[in-house]
């Protein structure tokens, strides 16, 4: 229902902005806690809520499930009750909510520092409830999946720590949004036909899968291009090079998209390797700050 798989990306992404944050000179291990669980409540809150409204829009119940698309059967299949699925993704959301507020109004005592985790937990809350019955429908899905497990993401988590924002984070949470979002992007070719019949119009319906291999070679390459870009631009650390060593996994993906777009059980492997690129690119990034704070 929570899809935990999924979760290690939130799992992954938050210690890449911890370890620049400390590599800064800004750590502090409780609020580093409180981030990591509102930041886990919040994600499983999404998918939870997700599940709920597939389910009640009937694409669950028509999607041909693969490892990594197709969404969750657990309410198709009776597992659990709807209305169970809608308190346990309300229930998360609030927890995930209480934590940001806690740093909003409590911890920041209505400084400008509160009023901005409060906008940043504001966006992330819409989003989440938005997105699959709003946001997916009109082909912003991926936009605002980058988004929250992006910049947002990583701006939240460093201005806890740093109470500042600057373009590194930014930059940073974009690289690892934009590569998030092909996760969703490559996931949805399996679900076309059943996504097109209830509406629900992401980019894969509206550019047609031909179309939308060529947007996921763009996508996937343009992370790797913004990690030189802000080494160049002296933004992040040199050590984020060690980034690219993940770009074997898109390129492998895009071929595989390439060829078996219309083939779900053939695309299985791309949708695994894209999802492989994702995560190792966060461990690959955490490392390069721990050794530039350690060494340089």
């Amino acid at each position: 229902m929570i899809r935990a798989p999924f979760l290690s990306l939130v799992i992954i992404f938050t210690p890449v902005t911890l370890a620049m944050a400390w590599n800064r000179g800004y750590f502090n291990p409780l609020d580093a806690v409180l981030t990591f669980i509102g930041v886990l409540c919040l994600h499983a809150s999404a998918n939870t809520f997700n599940n709920y409204f597939d389910y009640k829009s009937g694409i669950d119940v028509i999607t041909i499930p693969t490892p990594f698309s197709g969404g969750s059967k657990v309410l198709s299949n009776k597992e659990l009750k709807p209305k169970s699925a809608l308190k346990l993704a309300s229930g998360l959301l609030a927890i995930g909510a209480t934590i940001g507020i806690y740093f909003s109004f409590i911890r920041f005592e209505f400084t400008s520092y509160g009023w901005v985790i409060a906008t940043l937990l504001l966006i992330s809350a819409i989003s989440i409830y938005f997105y699959s019955t709003k946001f997916a429908s009109w082909g912003l899905g991926e936009l605002f999946v980058g988004l929250n497990f992006g910049p947002l993401l990583s701006m939240g988590v460093y201005y806890v720590q740093a109470r500042t924002i600057s373009l590194e984070p930014i930059l940073i949470g974009t690289v690892l949004g934009i590569l998030t979002a092909g996760v969703l992007y490559i996931n949805e070719f399996p679900d076309y036909d059943a996504d097109k019949s209830k509406g629900r119009y992401h980019l894969i319906v509206r550019m047609g899968k031909d179309k939308a291999t060529k947007g996921f070679k763009v996508l996937m390459f343009s992370a790797y291009a913004l990690i030189i870009l802000g080494v160049i631009s002296q933004v992040i650390p040199f050590t984020t090079l060690i980034g690219l060593a993940t770009l074997p996994f898109a390129i492998k993906a895009s071929k595989i998209l390439n060829k078996n777009y219309d083939s779900p059980v053939a695309l299985t492997p791309g949708m695994a390797s894209t999802i492989m690129c994702t995560l190792l690119t966060g461990v690959t990034l955490t490392i390069a700050y721990l050794i530039s704070g350690f060494y340089l």
